[in-house]
């Protein structure tokens, strides 16, 4: 115990006296900590640094009488910083840093990068240290500034710190600092006044420039000698009245739906551009650099300072804040639409309401009788029958409604003035290659922007509920008369690159051709069975009707095949004989034979084949069951094998049908036919798997007289009735990834010269897209990002519009284009050649025209014309901003101290006066 060494917990620094001086001494310690004292001078600014260079921030926090204080330290990175901090300070410098920057005037009147504080703008310095209250409290109390002040006068003098200290005082949105910077032999105080009103003496620059050599005779007498005021002037016009049609936007012309005519050009494509002008002001600014104060004149009776005189001229755009666009618009719009839930009924009244009929179609009925002993996934699906078609009333006039209806099926009209183009319906591998809609200007494509039209203008839900029972009628017409769709790639339902929609007009199309040829084809079997009973009443002969002989040889194997086989066994549908193959058992020649074409299936069918099989279990039973749901198609073209090749056998069928299941022998062994001989795969020998399960129960029955594997009747009415019950949400959905290609289709069309980074974005969007459209059930979610990003560069592209609108007639002006693109980054860009460049002639005349209106319209109001517009008229109003910035050298603060430099940074606007003062003043000589 006696061993235990207590710790000095309670240690205290007794040589800090107070909390003013611990302050102090933390202020220190930080200055000390970010190596700032002795810094060596770094080279001049050079034009454009404030501008273009980034700054380095540096933030400690610390108290001060219960108040929470951050300490920050700003720098701008300058190339050769960490070279200059490595120097050896020389010892015969006189100015500190910030003393140079102020007289450098490479940066004056230039907006600070990042929004920094405006201290580097105010008094031209590259370096400085702020305090600043954490809690935005005001200390707008005179004895805290002192002391705050004093403290860091303390602080930077004992840490021999050379940089400008300031400390921010008065409410925060005044943007009020007092500072200090002490050198070797010189101490710079850096104050501000902020007035909201300006006196009259200060409201131009010959006030300013009187008071601003006041100051620096301050407490000195009338014996200090001045060297000529050198004066920076920048002057700020705004114009922000659009009043002349040249210079603004226009939006596109889309309430063509309300007129008398309907266009088709207006119709296939989608409005673009903002609905008003996106641009809200224009800011220039006439600048004159370094000039004696004896060279102009600027007072409250006359001025040199004219805009049009003026050496430099700069520039900067204030847009509006999320412009509204068309299209923008249009996809949110539709967007929404994807959440309702209202069907047609609802809408539109009974009139489009489908109602199912309970009496089945006879040729449903004979369909029954045929069912195949195979049972089908479609057997459990109910059978729709057609259904009158219906007119009902809506918001779309008749007049509007079959302009629309000849745009999407332009076939019903007899001189038609948008055809679909045949080559341009097969989706190539193009550049939206992997965007899942469908082909540009097809049927699916012109009904997604017509119901984006119908959906805005026209009536907004009711108009597109009207539309699209409009448009399931016309389906449901061609479906019973046999007439295409139009507008639909050619195959199946492309379940891989197309739309769901899409894929349903596909299965339309694909029922109507089947339709045709099985109604084609019973005519013709029907003739070709009298034929044939003729004959066989003659010469008892009969025709393969799949098969014409066309030589000898063929025709010697026909009457050994109707000598070898029984009236009833004869083979019948044969498309070709085998190239190779023969029959094992008795040598005849292998023939193919004639199948039913393969099931076309929607991706929702698909969907549900697949959760059926899932739903049926993993038992036995379920295992025969789902092997017994996919042989439908094998017993058919087994079928059709039997028939054509009577003596043919299992291993027949699987050398034709799955050449992998049939292994040669190695040795190899040939028959007597010349054939290699060989035996089935082990799978094959299962016993009683589902390939002779389904060989012993076929029967050779040709693909004419077998049960349909597809009923086009009854996928047709399925395929209608699942778009004629669709509810407004629903419709919406299926639509919303077609209308979003078009949208980026029509983004990529733009003119975008000076948005060098748009193509990647425009990119971004194409594979967000391409990931949005893979999935049957949407994702609105990312629908919504894709149409938030699209507002955002059709706003872009807007304002770019409207910026070369007003400030050239031509378009390939690679150095507008650059003025353009650095304007939209809302940056001050200076003018080209000033007032006497094109771009110059052009904003001069939007002001003067700006002008003209102004005056005509007081012209108008006061009933006064007792002067001419020329001599009331200027082209230029009064300034909305006025800022100098006076500089000199002054002994300060006895005639025999060294020479100082000074500066006095003057901003005049509507809302007070703002005055930074640089006063600097000789410590060694008094």
């Amino acid at each position: 115990m006696n061993n235990v060494e207590i710790e000095d917990v309670y240690h205290h620094d007794f040589t800090t006296a107070s909390e003013w001086e611990v302050f102090i001494a933390r202020l220190e310690e930080i200055i000390h900590e970010w190596q700032l004292p002795h810094a060596q001078p770094g080279p001049p600014l050079k034009e454009g640094d404030f501008a273009n260079l980034s700054w380095e921030e540096h933030t400690e926090k610390l108290n001060f009488a219960d108040v929470e204080f951050f300490f920050k330290y700003f720098k701008l990175q300058k190339e050769d910083d960490g070279s200059e901090r490595s120097r050896t300070p020389d010892p015969e410098e006189v100015l500190t840093q910030c003393q140079k920057d102020i007289l450098n005037s490479r940066n004056d009147f230039v907006q600070i990068k990042n929004g920094y504080p405006e201290l580097a703008r105010f008094y031209g310095i590259r370096e400085f240290l702020l305090l600043v209250p954490v809690k935005q409290n005001s200390i707008a109390d005179e004895t805290k500034m002192k002391i705050l002040l004093s403290s860091l006068t303390i602080a930077v003098s004992n840490a021999q710190c050379e940089i400008a200290a300031f400390v921010q005082v008065q409410e925060q949105w005044q943007n009020y600092y007092l500072g200090i910077n002490i050198g070797k032999g010189s101490r710079m105080h850096l104050n501000m006044v902020h007035l909201k009103k300006i006196p009259p003496h200060c409201r131009h620059l010959t006030g300013l420039s009187t008071l601003f050599k006041q100051k620096i005779s301050e407490g000195c007498g009338s014996g200090v000698g001045l060297d000529t005021v050198i004066v920076s002037v920048r002057l700020s016009y705004t114009l922000k009245d659009w009043t002349n049609s040249t210079w603004t936007q226009e939006p596109p012309d889309f309430d063509f739906l309300q007129g008398e005519t309907l266009g088709v050009d207006e119709l296939g494509k989608l409005p673009f551009g903002a609905t008003f002008d996106p641009i809200k002001e224009f800011h220039l600014y006439a600048s004159w650099s370094e000039i004696s104060e004896n060279a102009v004149v600027e007072s409250e009776s006359f001025s040199d300072l004219e805009p049009l005189s003026a050496p430099d001229w700069s520039l900067k755009v204030e847009m509006v804040r999320n412009p509204a666009c068309l299209l923008g618009e249009y996809l949110s719009n539709f967007l929404q639409l994807c959440g309702n839930q209202k069907s047609l009924v609802e809408l539109l009244g009974e009139g489009a309401a489908y109602v199912d009929n309970e009496n089945q179609s006879l040729s449903s009925a004979f369909n029954i009788l045929t069912e195949s002993r195979i049972p089908s996934l479609t057997t459990v699906v109910s059978r729709n029958v057609s259904k009158s078609r219906k007119n009902i009333e809506g918001p779309i006039t008749e007049d509007v409604l079959l302009p629309i209806l000849y745009f999407l099926f332009p076939d019903a009209e007899d001189n038609t003035r948008a055809p679909y183009d045949s080559d341009a319906l097969v989706i190539d591998e193009d550049q939206w290659r992997g965007i899942k809609t469908c082909a540009i200007d097809s049927l699916v494509w012109r009904l997604a922007i017509v119901a984006s039209h119908c959906a805005f203008n026209l009536g907004s839900v009711n108009a597109l509920a009207q539309l699209w029972h409009e448009f399931v009628q016309e389906l449901r017409f061609r479906w019973e008369r046999g007439i295409p769709v139009p507008g639909i790639g050619p195959g199946f339902p492309d379940c891989v690159r197309t739309c769901l929609l899409h894929q349903k007009l596909q299965m339309i199309n694909c029922c109507i051709a089947r339709k045709k040829t099985r109604e084609e084809c019973e005519r013709r079997e029907m003739g070709l069975d009298q034929e044939t009973a003729a004959q066989e009443s003659t010469d008892d002969s009969e025709d393969d009707e799949f098969f014409e002989c066309l030589n000898e040889e063929e025709a010697e194997a026909r009457r050994q095949s109707h000598q070898q086989h029984l009236p009833w066994n004869r083979p019948v549908g044969r498309l070709a004989k085998h190239p190779t193959l023969r029959l094992i058992q008795t040598g005849e020649p292998l023939y193919l034979p004639v199948t039913q074409d393969p099931v076309p299936k929607t991706e929702d069918q698909l969907e549900e084949d697949a959760q059926v099989m899932m739903q049926l279990g993993t038992d036995k039973t379920a295992s025969e069951m789902r092997a017994r749901l996919m042989s439908a198609s094998l017993l058919s073209d087994m079928e059709s094998f039997k028939a054509a090749n009577p003596n043919g056998q299992l291993e027949d069928f699987i050398r034709w049908y799955s050449p992998r299941d049939w292994i040669e022998d190695d040795q190899g062994e040939v028959d007597e036919w010349g054939q290699a001989r060989g035996r089935l795969s082990a799978r094959m020998l299962i016993d009683k798997n589902p390939w002779s399960s389904t060989w012993e129960s076929a029967q050779p029955v040709p693909a004419h007289r077998q049960k349909r594997l597809f009923d086009d009747t009854r996928e047709a009415e399925k395929a209608l009735h699942y778009l004629g019950s669709r509810r407004l949400g629903q419709l919406a959905q299926l639509l919303m990834p077609v209308l979003a290609h078009a949208a980026l289709v029509t983004l990529h069309e733009q003119k975008y010269e000076a948005l060098t980074s748009l193509p990647s974005v425009l990119q971004t969007i194409n594979n967000r897209l391409q990931f949005a459209t893979k999935p049957i059930h949407q994702k609105m979610q990312i629908y919504e990002d894709i149409v938030h990003e699209i507002e955002s560069i059709e706003s872009l592209i807007a304002q770019f519009n409207s910026l070369r609108l007003k400030l050239t007639d031509s378009n390939g002006d690679k150095d507008l284009t650059s003025f353009i693109g650095q304007l939209m980054h809302n940056r001050e860009v200076s003018v080209p050649n000033g007032p006497r460049g094109a771009i110059g002639a052009r904003i001069t005349k939007m002001f003067s025209d700006a002008q003209k209106a102004a005056y005509m319209t007081n012209s108008m109001s006061t009933e006064s014309d007792s002067l001419s517009l020329d001599t009331k008229f200027k082209p230029f109003p009064e300034p909305s901003a006025k800022e100098f910035i006076l500089r000199t050298m002054a002994p300060r603060p006895t005639p025999s101290s060294s020479l100082q430099p000074q500066r006095l940074y003057v901003s005049l606007h509507r809302d007070g006066i703002r005055m930074a003062g640089a006063f600097s003043e000789d410590t060694i000589f008094y």
